[in-house]
């Protein structure tokens, strides 16, 4: 893409997120939008062929960074522990930022007028995330090489692993109970969330080998591919 396209496309992206959390997903509109950039609308539809393209492009902009982080966690020579915690940080990181805050919330708020809000967000942000989870789990496995030690790369793993990150501190935060979260606050929870799917797993297994059910199974049925 050309420099000034891009340039472009970014200036378009950060006056429509102003728009979006300032007025909503369906009072902000793309003729406000176009008349913000300084441009005419065709020139808006060019880059973006509908609100919900601008919508998804503008929630999949607000987690650049934490995606890149995740794509760079070295999984090599370091212990599992330690590499699930680098994933961990780095999921927290994206959910407790106040651009990602805002977004959640107004899908939230939105998604039961608006559905395709919420299948935007899911698709774009949150699987987004989960899909680069799922490849650091299936990395861990791979470097087992233990047999019963896959785990990690089992199906509902990730989407186990997130949810356990945004337990507690990040919905407290997403609520208003806390006003602020520390470095502290988020290794902390890191620290937790991996000891507790770590812990799960093993269970998992353990119980799996018992009654003959695969781990995760309930977890995953009926959730998009």
């Amino acid at each position: 893409m050309p420099v000034g396209t891009s340039a472009r496309r970014t200036a378009i992206l950060t006056i429509a997120g102003r728009a979006f959390l300032r007025h909503g997903y369906a009072e902000a509109s793309m003729d406000g939008i176009a008349a913000e950039v300084g441009g005419s609308k065709s020139t808006l539809y060019r880059y973006f062929p509908s609100k919900a393209a601008l919508f998804a492009a503008y929630v999949e902009e607000v987690g650049t960074l934490t995606r890149a982080a995740l794509a760079t966690v070295q999984v090599e020579g370091k212990e599992t522990d330690a590499v699930l915690e680098d994933t961990a940080r780095a999921y927290l990181d994206l959910i407790l930022s106040p651009s990602a805050l805002a977004v959640t919330r107004l899908v939230m708020a939105e998604t039961g007028r608006f559905p395709e809000v919420g299948r935007i967000f899911y698709e774009c942000g949150i699987r987004h995330a989960e899909r680069q989870i799922a490849a650091i789990l299936q990395r861990l496995a791979e470097r087992s090489g233990v047999p019963g030690r896959n785990f990690p790369a089992l199906s509902g793993a990730a989407a186990h692993f997130r949810a356990l990150c945004e337990a507690g501190l990040h919905e407290g935060y997403l609520w208003g109970v806390y006003e602020s979260v520390s470095r502290e606050d988020v290794a902390s929870v890191a620290r937790q969330a991996v000891a507790c799917f770590l812990q799960g797993c093993l269970g998992q297994i353990e119980l799996g080998a018992q009654v003959g059910v695969q781990p995760y199974a309930a977890w995953d049925r009926g959730r998009p591919g």
